[in-house]
């Protein structure tokens, strides 16, 4: 062999050799981004759950109070507590967001329960007391609240057709990803995010940017490819994901109400859920454009939709910001269109 023809094939080799590192340390920061992702009953640091809730206040008495367990279409075991009032009212349903319990939003179930209504609670998987199984961030969870439907249909206070479901970040996410059913007369969304993935993305960006911080002067330049990085560690976290687990990870709210549409497509009538979407203008977690984007699609798709943005808010805080005016929007909606 030549000399030309071994250094060919020298650099052949190992560009080969780098490509297969850098394929396997691609594949293996992808396991490492699901694995964080899906890990049930891990929790967000206290510093991190910035929301301003309801003061919390005294919850009804044991004898209108009661836990429930009930499994998920796909045998998941979820825990939750059922508020009923004295007398057969509307149920709201509330949803917990990501890395949070339903312990969290009892202020809020109060609240409710103090407006006259049936209040159902309950734990996504992964989540509080509810089965240790993998959580998903959106798709996987639409199972938990369907099963969360079917317990506020069979509690005896439950007036039929008046179930409300007030969700919370990834909470509201996965009741607008609900295809429309009977019983639900509304659908209070706050703070849900439009597309998981690019929230994702800019999650890993933020977490390399934030990282690289302590590396050596000379790596600094391999920052401008973080982009590029990110797009391509997602893309191999979403087959991962698929081949662990069974189902995409990338849950689109945005493109819920297109297929609302498709799926109501020979129905001699389909009724849509009323929706009053809540977002902070200045939300640092889920940008306000994605609020922006889940109004565009419900308008394309001739779904009304309802708003209530709010300038100075951040991450779910427009209870925070204004509690007297968020009370009387959200109050103002339910009566509407429960009426």
């Amino acid at each position: 062999m030549s000399i030309q023809h071994r250094l060919v094939f020298g650099l052949a080799a190992g560009a080969g050799a780098l490509s297969i590192a850098a394929t396997s340390s691609l594949i293996l920061l992808a396991q490492h981004f699901v694995e964080e992702l899906s890990r049930p009953h891990g929790l967000l640091d206290e510093e991190n759950i910035t929301w301003t809730l309801p003061n919390p206040e005294l919850e009804p008495p044991a004898s209108q109070r009661r836990s429930i367990l009930f499994h998920t279409a796909d045998g998941t075991l979820l825990s939750g507590d059922f508020w009923a009032q004295p007398q057969p009212a509307p149920t709201i349903i509330i949803c917990h967001g990501y890395r949070i319990n339903r312990s969290v939003l009892r202020p809020v179930a109060v609240l409710e329960y103090k407006h006259g209504y049936n209040v159902l609670m309950f734990d996504f998987r992964g989540h509080g007391d509810s089965e240790s199984i993998a959580t998903s961030g959106g798709n996987a969870e639409i199972h938990d609240l369907e099963a969360a439907l079917v317990v506020a249909r069979q509690q005896p206070e439950t007036i039929p057709g008046k179930i409300v479901i007030h969700g919370f970040s990834m909470g509201a996410s996965v009741a607008l990803l609900l295809d429309p059913q009977p019983d639900v007369a509304a659908i209070i969304a706050d703070s849900p995010y439009a597309r998981l993935d690019k929230i994702l993305m800019r999650i890993m960006h933020w977490r390399l940017t934030n990282e690289s911080f302590t590396w050596a002067p000379f790596m600094h330049p391999l920052r401008n490819g973080f982009h590029a990085l990110t797009w391509a560690t997602l893309a191999v976290s979403t087959i991962v994901f698929r081949l662990r687990f069974g189902h995409t990870l990338n849950a689109q709210p945005v493109a819920s109400f297109k297929r609302w549409k498709t799926r109501s497509k020979g129905l001699i009538r389909q009724s849509y859920p009323s929706i009053l979407l809540v977002h902070g203008v200045k939300d640092s977690s889920i940008p306000i454009a994605d609020a922006y984007q889940i109004v565009a699609q419900a308008h394309a798709n001739n779904i009304a939709m309802n708003t209530y943005f709010v300038d100075e808010a951040d991450h779910c805080g427009a209870y925070g910001y204004n509690p007297q005016q968020y009370i009387e929007v959200i109050e103002q909606f339910i009566k509407r269109h429960l009426a």
